[in-house]
């Protein structure tokens, strides 16, 4: 039994009064169920599946499954299954079986692979999926979409279903199709219960109960067929309009005051009372309606009866380690299914090191005149200048690159990451599967391009360790950050102009250009990650004749190799903590 008892929930407001979402919200429903929420937009169907869902935290009110509070202990990951109401949760490019599969995986530990398939295939047979289960996620109709991502909240085997506008956009055929399979996912289980949020009014019957809200209050709940007389209507499609005829909480108080009564009659729980309308309310209204004929008293059926004659084992999350392995497994095999992704970076790969090469090459000849031993003004300035933004297009291009990858990685993948995380994946080892798939690309960039150019070169001035290592840590530094921001930004499209932002700030403030005045540029500079790139490999020409000219040139302090490292490996690491805080946000 799942029992919600003066459930309320309060949304503070910005210089106005808070907004009352829920108010004293009660019900109950029993294994093998299936409850429909109706109410117009905004009765506060959608806040109430967030709450059981564990996503927001009521004002007040208990919340119990199996006589167990779940406010204060929270439900197993694997007790629940979330459908959301955005399709965007999908992953497009694995097929229909591999979508179903990778879910299990990250959802149950010490499963064998046998163990998997047969899960896997037990709810395609549910959902109706097992004819298309090659297909890719990306080639299905909406009502086959909406199957699969029903299908994802079942794998786990969860005790609790909630669906969230499951059946919107959906033609009038498919609804009806889409409400008998809620019913045959309830009867799947024993115990399960499944609540489904929905606006529509059609096809009401075909739910055990209805709870109807408005405005935050619970102004009916019991049978569909009981709707009607009960709001004094003769059809279903004109119950909102009747709302609309009398204030929210007068209808949360009628229902308070005849519950029982229906409850009762019914058989939904509570004591005996005479059956009433909610038109006997108010002894003037025109819309009064005849008392309900007693029912036939007879017994509910036995296929309707709800009865747990065992109860299965809930299934144990995986630990850290495996599920970190499997999303890197999977956003790999995601990479090589996205042509446009890896010809990007293979593009980038080869372009970046040859527009720098293309760009070195007038100046190559200094460059090796001075290397040989020439001091002669008219060759070193010009090879020392060359040296220097050099190395500044190298930090820059290695930058561009890491914003590439840090700032899509998280935006672009929200929705799937949020229906997962409800599934209990953790927010860490999304962050550990996400840096361990970035990162060896960005560091295969930039020794690649490093040694590319020293190729090209004959030889770039500077200490060899710090050449090939100062670009790497670079564009893995900016890399999480990008990825902080990606993380934490409201949309894709957010998180991509608010990197390119800082790429920008980090073209101008580097000091590579011009330089600062010193004592704003020590305040400025360590929160400029290409500076200790730059100025980190800079340095270590110290010994070489392109420093001075170099030194004369910029007016900017220098960093050491070491601390220029030390300083990377900081950015890093608030760009972890970033993606991390980020993660844990909900969106």
């Amino acid at each position: 039994m799942l029992e919600i008892n003066n459930l309320s929930y309060v949304v503070p407001g910005k210089n106005k009064e808070p907004l009352r979402v829920l108010e004293q919200v009660s019900f109950s429903a029993p294994g093998g169920h299936v409850l429909a929420l109706i109410g117009p937009s905004g009765s506060g169907k959608t806040s109430l599946l967030r709450i059981l869902a564990g996503l927001i935290e009521p004002e007040a009110g208990t919340l119990s499954l199996r006589g167990s509070d779940f406010l204060k202990q929270p439900l197993h990951p694997n007790q629940l299954g979330w459908v959301p109401a955005g399709d965007d949760g999908l992953i497009e490019h694995l097929t229909v079986r591999e979508n179903l599969s990778s879910a299990a995986m990250l959802r149950g530990a010490g499963s064998t692979r046998d163990e998997v398939i047969s899960r896997v295939s037990h709810v395609l047979v549910t959902v109706g999926l097992e004819n298309i289960a090659t297909e890719r996620t990306s080639a299905l109709a909406l009502p086959q979409r909406r199957r699969l991502k029903l299908g994802l909240a079942l794998v786990a085997d969860p005790l609790l279903v909630l669906c969230d506008d499951f059946t919107v956009g959906l033609d009038v055929r498919s609804e009806r199709e889409f409400e008998a399979l809620l019913k045959l996912v309830a009867a799947d289980r024993p115990d399960r219960i499944v609540i489904h949020a929905t606006d529509s009014l059609a096809n009401l019957g075909a739910y055990d109960t209805v709870v109807v809200m408005n405005e935050g209050y619970v102004a009916f709940h019991g049978p569909a067929r009981a709707v009607p007389h009960y709001f004094s209507v003769p059809t279903y499609d004109e119950v909102y309009a009747r709302l609309a005829k009398r204030p929210a909480q007068r209808w949360g108080d009628s229902w308070m005051k005849h519950r029982e009564a229906y409850y009762a009659a019914f058989k939904l729980g509570g004591s005996a009372a005479e059956k009433l309308s909610a038109g006997d309310e108010d002894p003037g209204e025109e819309e009064r309606t005849l008392l309900m004929q007693k029912e036939d008293g007879s017994e509910e059926p036995e296929s309707r009866k709800t009865t747990v004659d065992e109860t299965r084992p809930t299934l144990p999350l995986p630990g850290l380690f495996s599920q970190v392995q499997h999303l890197v497994k999977r956003r790999w095999s995601l990479l090589r299914r996205t042509p446009k992704d890896w010809i990007t970076h293979v593009s980038l790969l080869v372009g970046a090191p040859a527009l720098a090469a293309l760009l070195l090459l007038p100046n190559l000849k200094a460059l090796k005149e001075v290397r040989s031993g020439t001091s002669a003004a008219d060759t070193l300035w010009p090879a020392s200048h060359t040296a220097s933004m050099i190395v500044l297009i190298q930090i820059l291009l290695v930058l561009f690159m890491a914003l590439r990858l840090g700032a899509r990685e998280i935006s672009e993948r929200r929705a799937i990451y949020e229906r997962e995380r409800i599934g209990g994946v953790r927010p860490f080892a999304w962050l550990l599967g996400s840096l361990l798939f970035m990162l060896p690309i960005v560091l295969v960039q930039s020794i690649w391009m490093e040694m590319f150019l020293d190729i090209v070169s004959g030889g770039l001035p500077g200490a060899g360790l710090p050449k090939l290592v100062l670009p790497a840590l670079s564009g893995a530094a900016f890399a999480a950050v990008c990825l902080g921001i990606s993380a934490s930004a409201n949309s894709k499209e957010s998180a991509h102009s608010i990197s390119l932002t800082v790429l920008f700030a980090n073209v101008i403030l580097c000091g590579g250009l011009l330089g600062l005045p010193q004592v704003l540029g020590h305040i400025v500079h360590p929160f400029v990650t290409a500076h200790y790139g730059w100025s980190g490999i800079i340095d270590s020409m110290e010994k070489t004749a392109f420093f001075s000219p170099i030194d004369k040139l910029t007016r900017t302090w220098f960093a050491a190799p070491n601390i220029a490292m030390t300083m990377l490996g900081v950015h890093l690491l608030v760009g972890v903590v970033l993606t991390y805080v980020g993660l844990r946000q909900r969106k």
